[in-house]
């Protein structure tokens, strides 16, 4: 067999817990504390790191670069500094070497989290974005489990999806009954983030798409790895048409830009 559920669980179980300093950043900034959640990520020098990266690049089209911490997290608000505490989590999860994808993750997570936010926003209005903003930060963590879960697998990977046309996705559930965004739900439970927005994650496979914010997830990581940037990542997602349904205003926008 190519994987097996006993070859998730023992990923899953080396999955790193929160680190501490993106711990304390994160309760700081769920108490409303801009500042202290800066001067705290600035104990981790990668976590710091990761924060300017992000800000900075041309996804959030600041007008001069910015390195101070608590300038940018002023900048930006508190849900964003939370996705973005959360996408340096996510990055350590980041394969040291691509075997099955071949793409720029930095600018992936940069992307998603700016259209996720945007579209958010339009869809459901700025409070309900303000609720969920960790999630647009999780979701890329399933492009790094696909690639560390097959990427030793590769060859045999091929062989397959050249013989039967499916998606590394659709391989993935029928052959562990575990789909792509319910492992990256049970990454978000380790990395303690609430039941309701781990489902949200897990619901993002849009198989019934019965939940809105799941809906837009669904397709805007569809429509992401549709850019060529990212085409490379198209196998993953077996795209559900009614996800459209629960977003007309985005898809009216996204349609509209094509």
């Amino acid at each position: 067999m190519l994987i097996s559920e006993k070859d998730i669980k023992k990923y899953l179980s080396k999955v790193p817990p929160l680190p501490e300093s993106a711990k304390k950043a994160l309760q700081y900034l769920k108490e409303g504390d801009l500042r202290k959640a800066a001067l705290e990520a600035d104990n981790d020098i990668v976590l710091k790191k990761q924060i300017e990266t992000v800000v900075n690049s041309a996804y959030f089209s600041l007008p001069n670069k910015v390195e101070d911490t608590v300038q940018l997290f002023t900048m930006i608000g508190l849900e964003m500094a939370q996705s973005l505490v959360y996408s340096y989590i996510v990055s350590l999860l980041e394969p040291k070497e691509w075997k099955i994808f071949d793409i720029n993750f930095r600018d992936f997570q940069a992307q998603f989290l700016s259209a996720y936010e945007e579209y958010m926003i339009l869809e459901f209005g700025k409070e309900t974005y303000k609720k969920y903003p960790e999630i647009g930060a999780i979701i890329p963590v399933a492009v790094c489990v696909c690639d560390m879960l097959l990427g030793d697998k590769k060859d045999k990977l091929r062989l397959i999806t050249e013989s039967v046309p499916l998606e590394i996705g659709t391989l993935l559930k029928r052959m562990t009954g575990m789909t792509l965004f319910g492992i990256a739900a049970e990454i978000a439970k380790i990395w303690e983030l609430e039941n309701e927005k781990c489902e949200i994650v897990k619901k993002s496979e849009c198989i019934e798409c019965n939940n809105p914010i799941s809906a837009l997830v669904h397709f805007l990581f569809f429509y992401m790895v549709s850019k060529p940037a990212f085409m490379d990542l198209n196998s993953l997602i077996e795209f559900n048409p009614k996800c459209m349904d629960f977003i007309p205003k985005t898809t009216q926008r996204i349609m509209n830009e094509e």
